[in-house]
């Protein structure tokens, strides 16, 4: 009896001891750089899909957590209300910020609406609707002070590398024993994503047409990596008034805008709306797909058959 009972707690310890820390990640494109690092000395679960800016976790969510050695936060909003709790449920949890040392840009929200709106103002004067002018002023000025901070960052390569290098810190405090192991990995992600941004630089060098549309503002950080020009459709999360709607089209139409670039984890109908009335066509770029080098591949391939002579 003795005998069993040793021999069933030396194969929990043996379990115990040789089992991998669990790393957690808000997104699945900061869990794809975790994993990259980390390779199988640890492992990783993503918890946000879908539209983050909604995100709550489920059961099974905090479970994990629970469990959890690291949090790898990415600077998004619903980490703020739900980091304390995390920390709350696994007392020893580490949060690592992999957006540290990163500077933010606002979220742009339908830049194209100063230089169309302007034309719209002043059809407005003289139709004696200036008080209604006022008002979208107003409401124009309210938005752009709760205009946040985009998160977007892992789409921009270079910040991308940034975010795995404080990751691989991360791994690397925790498991110190295994510090070449996660540098070397780091080195070959880090080669990659640079390889990846010179092939990049060449296939959008040569567009004329510098502009594309997005419905979500998520690729602000990829445009200006890249000195390109994203317009977004979407104010602050929200669908675009009828006044908006009718100068986006006008945008649309007067850019010769040919593709309207949507997010799949969010509702595509009024993407779909105005390429119906623009003659655009609708395609989907994702900026939370988990193997974001494949996923910036992508981006650039459409942009750039978007934007190239037919």
């Amino acid at each position: 009896m003795f005998k069993k009972i040793f021999f069933v707690t030396a194969l929990l310890l043996a379990s115990l001891l040789s089992a991998k820390p669990v790393v957690i990640a808000s997104i699945a494109p900061v869990g794809y750089l975790a994993k990259a690092v980390g390779g199988d000395k640890i492992e990783v679960q993503s918890l946000a899909k879908g539209d983050v800016h909604s995100y709550e976790p489920k059961p099974n969510d905090m479970k994990a957590v629970a469990k959890a050695r690291i949090f790898i936060a990415a600077g998004l909003e619903f980490e703020e209300a739900w980091i304390p709790r995390f920390k709350a449920s696994a007392k020893n949890l580490v949060v690592v910020q992999s957006d540290a040392k990163i500077a933010k840009l606002k979220e742009e929200h339908a830049e194209h609406d100063e230089e169309y709106g302007q034309h719209a103002a002043k059809d407005d004067k003289h139709s004696g609707h200036s008080e209604h002018e006022a008002k979208d002023k107003h409401e124009e000025h309210d938005e752009e002070h709760e205009a946040h901070a985009d998160p977007h960052v892992w789409l921009n390569p270079m910040l991308a590398i940034t975010m795995a290098r404080n990751i691989s810190d991360a791994l690397i405090a925790m498991d110190k024993a295994n510090k070449d192991f996660y540098l070397k990995n780091f080195q070959k992600l880090m080669n990659d994503l640079l390889a990846f941004d010179e092939s990049a630089k060449n296939e959008l060098a040569g567009l004329k047409n510098r502009k594309f549309v997005v419905y979500h503002p998520a690729w602000g950080y990829f445009a200006e990596h890249y000195d390109l020009e994203q317009i977004s459709i979407e104010r602050n999360g929200k669908e675009p008034k009828i006044d908006k709607m009718a100068s986006t089209v006008k945008m649309i139409k007067d850019e010769n805008i040919k593709v309207i670039f949507a997010d799949p984890n969010r509702s595509q109908k009024s993407a779909q709306v105005l390429a119906s009335q623009t003659g655009a066509k609708v395609e989907l770029l994702d900026p939370l797909g988990y193997n974001l080098l494949e996923n910036l591949k992508i981006a650039v391939r459409a942009i750039k058959d978007a934007n190239s002579p037919k």
